[in-house]
């Protein structure tokens, strides 16, 4: 089985390394729209390219999303079920609902992507990765935030702006009045100690027909990172090699 996986805002497809490297097999790991040095793009036309990406592996498929690549996950899944065989998410979400927060959301991604291109990629990480779900309210070791910031410095302040205009929870499509109508069997995961993420993990669960929930302790919202052999061990099992 192939497992197509796609990393959170401000990451890299680099960031699966570790847990690919547990589970074994063959992974895609593509750098996202905005990140690296590709070119920001919108929602529906980041969906499609994934949904094409996805089309030309021989199935069956397994599509892994986290946060931000989780969110991009779950539309490939509603909108082009053919191309994907099982579905587990990561600290995700299917949007907002209510149209006005999504505009708030909206004003917000902008303001925020208008502040990274004033400073730069470099100052703007410092204060992403002082936000309080990066070690579910811990403070991080040194060594494991020097990492996260050394790993997320390739990308452009320009193409990071431009993913959280386009790609952002505000302008996200709400998708959470079709989660009933997804077909594959479907995993969501997020870090026990990641409250909003795991109350949003356990309501999606009990929207998707047969879905799975499991809850990742010692982990926050950045669980991929935190407890990479937690998640390995579930992705193994879930998207074995066979």
């Amino acid at each position: 089985m192939t497992r197509l996986a796609l990393h959170g805002f401000t990451q890299r497809g680099a960031m699966w390394d570790e847990v690919a490297s547990r589970v074994g097999g063959p992974w895609l790991a593509p750098d996202l729209p905005g990140h690296g040095g590709r070119p920001a793009c919108t929602w529906g036309e980041a969906v499609g390219s994934i949904a094409r990406l996805l089309a030309g592996v021989a199935p069956p498929r397994c599509l892994v999303g986290y946060s931000m690549g989780g969110r991009l996950a779950l539309a490939v899944a509603l909108d082009h079920a053919e191309v994907v065989d099982r579905l587990v998410l990561l600290s995700a979400s299917p949007g907002i609902a209510d149209p006005g927060g999504r505009e708030r959301r909206l004003a917000e991604d902008r303001d925020l992507a208008g502040r990274i291109e004033r400073l730069g990629v470099a100052p703007f990480l410092e204060e992403w990765l002082d936000r309080p779900w990066f070690g579910g309210g811990r403070v991080p070791p040194p060594e494991w935030r020097a990492a996260e910031r050394a790993a997320r410095l390739g990308s452009s302040a320009a193409g990071l702006a431009g993913a959280l205009r386009l790609l952002g929870q505000g302008a996200q499509p709400y998708v959470g009045d079709r989660l009933r109508s997804l077909g594959m069997p479907v995993l969501l995961l997020a870090g026990a100690d990641d409250p909003r993420y795991a109350a949003l993990a356990q309501d999606m669960g009990r929207a998707i027909p047969g879905a799975t929930v499991a809850l990742i302790a010692g982990a926050g919202h950045a669980l991929v990172g935190e407890q990479p052999a937690g998640v390995a061990s579930l992705l193994g099992d879930w998207c074995p090699r066979e």
